[in-house]
């Protein structure tokens, strides 16, 4: 059918050689993540699949429209009854999605520090709590010692003026390495992450620090920054069965609506596509 659909492109579309290639190339890719899935849950898996890869939207937006133009094709043959791009709220701006890592990047990233020395005890902490709590930069920075409950397992964020502060819940995986970095570090301040002059850290050098530690990785620096790593932690736990209203508060966003563009990436029926695609 493929076949099929190329030969029309061709000749009752007189579309060009090269552009009904490109549509061959994206359909191919569809058919392969999916396994031939035409379903809703289908759509939604290479939908996810197209965000790990960390394409450009405009990207997104040609090989879309080149399954729908297919799906539509196969309609009008009488191979398929529905076409799911009816029932899928589709975003305004594709632009604004977030976009996150997969497990098997974040394992990676997670792993990149040398912990033999103070420096990267110091940066494999803030990696671990970054993810095991969405933090964003500027909370890392400001964050103090005694902001964190390492009896209870919970970190006190404050907020500037005007923002509410709240209380995140932090693992034992991330309070362990900030222990530890705090028994090799060379300072004392009351901030919690500090530079090798014992200066607390700027948003500047966390930015660059996670830059390097991706390429260290063999991940493309371009995609992954401070809030690729908060937008992550956001769309695993959702994938997990967290529900919309515990993100928003660990997050500390003011309102559900900010929180509701995860659930575009992080339906609950991307688990199953999500597991079978990413397998760590």
């Amino acid at each position: 059918m493929v076949d099929e659909f190329i030969d029309y492109l061709l000749s009752e579309r007189g579309l060009s050689v090269n552009t009904a290639e490109a549509y061959q190339r994206d359909i191919q890719q569809f058919l392969d993540i999916t396994k031939g899935d035409f379903s809703l849950q289908g759509l939604i898996g290479y939908i996810h699949h197209l965000y790990g890869l960390g394409l450009a939207p405009s990207s997104m937006r040609r090989k879309l429209s080149a399954v729908r133009q297919y799906l539509l094709f196969l309609r009008r043959k009488g191979k398929v009854k529905e076409d799911p791009f009816e029932e899928l709220e589709r975003p305004r701006d594709w632009e604004r999605l977030p976009k996150f890592l997969t497990l098997e990047e974040v394992e990676k990233l997670l792993n990149a520090p040398d912990t033999s020395t103070p420096i990267g005890v110091r940066d494999k902490a803030i990696l671990e709590l970054m993810y095991a709590s969405g933090l964003r930069v500027s909370e890392v920075c400001n964050l103090k010692v005694e902001d964190i409950d390492f009896n209870q397992g919970l970190l006190f964020v404050k907020q500037s003026k005007g923002k509410k502060d709240r209380i995140v819940p932090v693992n034992s995986v991330a309070l362990n390495w900030i222990n530890r970095y705090l028994r090799v570090r060379e300072h004392h301040s009351p901030f919690l992450f500090l530079s090798a002059r014992g200066k607390s850290l700027t948003r500047q050098r966390i930015w660059q620090m996670i830059k390097e530690y991706a390429l260290k990785a063999g991940i493309d620096p371009k995609k992954v920054h401070p809030h690729v790593i908060r937008h992550s932690f956001a769309t695993h736990i959702l994938l997990r069965g967290a529900d919309l209203r515990s993100v928003q508060e660990l997050l500390g966003h003011a309102s559900i609506k900010t929180t509701q563009v995860y659930t575009e990436v992080a339906q609950p029926e991307l688990e199953r596509a999500y597991r079978r695609v990413q397998r760590r």
